[in-house]
């Protein structure tokens, strides 16, 4: 029983790193959330749940999981300090360990603020390269964390490189060193379609050609991104050519995913319709700009348990 509990123990440890470095392990969370409520380990389970709570900003679930923790258990000693960074305490702990690391997140959340400041700075100064590296080094940091959060603030970036008519280039190269070239190149082909730029179509046919040539590929990834593709082409005059060549790459490798969509793509050149009005309707031309990374809902602060 004892090596049962001990390999359990390892199990919720290793849950509780991956809640709170940003690779959140669905697996390990599945394995932990039978640990009978009788377990003396159980309130270590409601400790790793009541994090990702947190992170998720839910802090409804942040009040279950820390009121299911038995005050007299190790865990309860974080259950203030969750509670306060939650919203749910209006005074913060008094405790003098609580203390040191409210005061860490909080000189670790306003030099974030005071880089975007710099970048924000560097962006009315109409300083390209100085913006890009402030704004890359942004993305770069909140991506182990928060890696939607990056992304959302990678489109920003990319929406201001356009209004002021910059390169980009640099910018493009910071990102493909944080994302790798697959997702660099992605998110940049999204930001156009939102934005409705003339070079979309050609840009996402050159991240769809990357990601017919990427090994593993998920294939309701391919046909997402495939239907994406077309829904592109019918806004704009496509290179024959370029259909041409994502054709045969589908022919070798999806034969009828191809068929499928070569069919509705001839229909609607032939019929001069929106075939895929109806049926796809992905969110990359929404009117909406996108909002400042600086104008937050609420607070938030990172609690790294495990820093890297």
């Amino acid at each position: 029983m004892a090596f049962l509990d001990s390999e359990q123990m390892i199990i919720i440890l290793d849950a509780l790193e991956s809640v709170t470095n940003g690779m959140e392990n669905p697996g390990l969370l599945e394995q932990i959330k039978d640990i009978p409520r009788e377990s003396k380990l159980r309130p270590y389970v409601d400790l790793v749940f009541a994090l990702q709570a947190y992170y998720g900003q839910y802090p409804t679930r942040v009040r279950e999981y820390l009121t299911s923790i038995p005050d007299d258990s190790p865990p309860a000693r974080l259950k203030p300090l969750l509670f306060y960074l939650a919203g749910l305490a209006k005074d913060p702990p008094e405790g003098r360990v609580d203390r040191e690391i409210l005061k860490a997140l909080q000189q670790r959340k306003s030099y974030l603020e005071t880089a975007l400041e710099e970048a924000e700075q560097f962006l009315q100064e109409d300083h390209e390269d100085s913006f890009s590296d402030s704004i890359a080094y942004l993305i770069r940091e909140l991506y182990g964390k928060f890696p939607e959060a990056s992304k959302q603030l990678t489109l920003w970036a990319w929406e201001k490189i356009q209004e002021n008519g910059w390169d980009g280039g640099l910018l493009d190269a910071h990102l493909k060193m944080i994302f790798g070239d697959l997702e660099a190149t992605r998110l940049k082909a999204l930001y156009s379609l939102h934005a409705g730029l003339p070079e979309a179509w050609e840009e996402w046919t050159s991240f769809l050609m990357k990601l017919l040539h990427t090994e593993p590929r998920n294939e309701k990834t391919v046909e997402a991104s495939l239907m994406i593709w077309i829904y592109a082409a019918i806004q704009v005059q496509v290179d024959a050519q370029r259909v041409q060549e994502v054709l045969e790459v589908l022919e070798r490798k999806y034969p009828q995913l191809k068929a499928k969509y070569k069919k509705a793509l001839e229909e609607q050149t032939a019929r001069g319709t929106d075939v895929f009005v109806n049926t796809v309707n992905p969110p990359v031309s929404s009117p909406r700009r996108c909002a400042s990374p600086s104008r937050k809902k609420r607070d938030f602060v990172q609690l790294e348990l495990f820093p890297s």
